[in-house]
């Protein structure tokens, strides 16, 4: 079987379950197609540059890994009520703010339909 790279968690605030691809930082097997795309990338520039190609794998690395943050960072925010983890550490007020304009702007998400109901439907039966 093929080994899933899918994470599987919960929103903190309206606990629905979600699935992460990506992770914090790259992982092993990243490192390896870095590696693999530098050296085809100094093969090919060696008869411009000769030995100074060798100079794409840092180039080819940070644009790698500031890419792969950026897909994780868009992937954490929860797409049903717009909670973000990682503004939550660093400012409450401006994520619960985010949140609050993010259920105004999607009346029809499903934590703000809950959001609605008033009646208990299970009582006075």
């Amino acid at each position: 079987m093929k080994k899933s790279h899918v994470r599987d968690c919960f929103c903190a605030l309206c606990r629905t379950p979600r699935k992460l691809r990506y992770t914090r930082s790259i992982q092993s097997r990243h490192y390896f197609q870095i590696l693999v795309l530098s050296l085809a990338a100094t093969a090919s520039l060696s008869p411009w540059f000769a030995w100074k190609g060798v100079l794409s794998l840092p180039i080819i690395w940070i644009i790698f890994d500031s890419s792969y943050k950026s897909l994780y960072r868009k992937e954490l925010k929860c797409p049903y009520c717009g909670f973000d983890p990682a503004w939550y550490k660093k400012d409450v007020k401006f994520t619960r703010q985010k949140v609050e304009e993010f259920l105004k702007a999607n009346p029809e998400s499903p934590v703000a339909l809950r959001g609605r109901v008033t009646e208990n439907p299970f009582t006075n039966q």
